[in-house]
């Protein structure tokens, strides 16, 4: 490739500094200084107020979980209590049901052991046949 560039004029605008002086405008130029704006007091006010409520809601929030917390230890605390008293129930339950205790329990009602029981067997036939000698209750 060959190194030939071509070059070409480009027309441009006349540079600023080109212009006449009286037709020149500076390019900076001195303001009025702003009025205080009274904007600014709601405004600071609006963040203060946002501030102290915010505050104020989370002190209520960390209150309210405090005393859910509180509640939550007193109602564990009862429900080991519960645990206690039904394993207590469980037991009474099973030594009641112990056939050393249904004896005793029948005893003080007045009732009486069984006696030896008879068998009463009936057969194809119609016919009865008593296995056994039965003893009625309380003779022995």
């Amino acid at each position: 490739m060959g190194s030939t560039a071509a070059v070409r004029k480009v027309n441009a605008a006349p540079h600023p500094q080109s212009r006449p002086a009286s037709a020149r405008q500076p390019a900076l130029r001195l303001l009025p200084a702003p009025a205080p704006s009274r904007t600014r007091g709601p405004f600071i006010v609006l963040i203060l107020a946002l501030v102290i409520l915010g505050t104020i809601g989370l002190l209520v929030l960390n209150t309210v979980i405090a005393a859910d917390s509180f509640r939550a230890e007193q109602l564990v605390q009862r429900n080991a209590e519960l645990a206690v008293a039904e394993q207590e129930l469980r037991r009474q339950v099973a030594d009641g049901l112990a056939p050393e205790a249904l004896a005793e329990a029948a005893r003080d009602l007045g009732m009486i052991p069984a006696g030896v029981p008879g068998f009463v067997i009936v057969g194809p036939d119609g016919s009865i046949v008593i296995q056994g000698t039965p003893v009625p209750a309380g003779t022995r």
